[in-house]
């Protein structure tokens, strides 16, 4: 005798089928059910769903550089902190083996008066790296007073990965994306979490630690639920 087979409702964890019911239940009159969708996904519902990466980081050392050359950033030192969070980011979960630290960069920049002249690639085999990320900013808003409710802070880079090796064609350095303007990636605040933060300084380190989020997850496997388990 053949086993009877499983209905796909009855295989889901009480939870998740709880959120199923809700969603009919609530959708079932409607239209358009994409403001109920939520509620389905905050009892469980897709927090499973596994997000693959973008691009896997070669294996060896990476070097990361944020680079400013507009000077849109008002402070400073979030890139920093982009640079640290994003390294300490990816080591955690094991996207690549090895971070030149933030501190061997910055001592390099003090002591290189060409530093800021140095090509990426030639700049990562200066500093031991196998590969460089490197991030541009090209959009950085946080303002001191905050008025506009529905985005009081933002920030938006481009993302490229090189390589450091010397054979390789010019037109072969970069390694991702294919787009020669990177892969771009934002992060925001509203004003409610702005006002929170309690200075125009910790919206930017806060954007540095969402950015850095964000930026990691091209390069490692995710779930759908830790965007916002981490409050992003």
């Amino acid at each position: 005798m053949n086993p009877r087979p499983t209905s796909p409702i009855r295989a889901l964890p009480s939870r998740s089928l709880l959120a199923l019911l809700v969603a009919v239940m609530l959708c079932g009159p409607l239209v358009g059910c994409g403001r109920y969708a939520g509620l389905a996904y905050f009892f469980g519902a897709g927090r499973k769903v596994k997000i693959e990466p973008k691009y896997e980081l070669p294996e060896g050392t990476l070097l990361i550089i944020v680079d400013d050359p507009a000077e849109r950033v008002t402070w400073p030192r979030a890139r920093d902190l982009l640079e640290r969070y994003l390294g300490e980011e990816l080591l955690a979960h094991e996207a690549v083996e090895q971070v030149v630290s933030p501190t061997a960069v910055a001592r390099f920049r003090q002591s290189d008066p060409r530093f800021e002249r140095y090509a990426a690639t030639k700049l990562g085999r200066k500093l031991g790296a196998d590969t460089v990320m490197w991030i541009e900013v090209r959009e950085f808003f946080a303002p001191t007073e905050v008025q506009d409710t529905s985005q009081a802070a933002s920030m938006s880079v481009s993302v490229k990965v090189l390589t450091t090796q010397e054979e390789k064609r010019a037109d072969r350095v970069r390694l991702w994306p294919r787009d020669a303007g990177g892969e771009i990636v934002e992060a925001e605040l509203n004003a409610i979490d702005a006002h929170k933060m309690g200075g125009n300084q910790a919206v930017a380190r806060e954007l540095a630690r969402r950015g850095s989020i964000l930026i990691g997850r091209l390069f490692y496997q995710h779930s759908v639920g830790d965007i916002d388990d981490e409050g992003i």
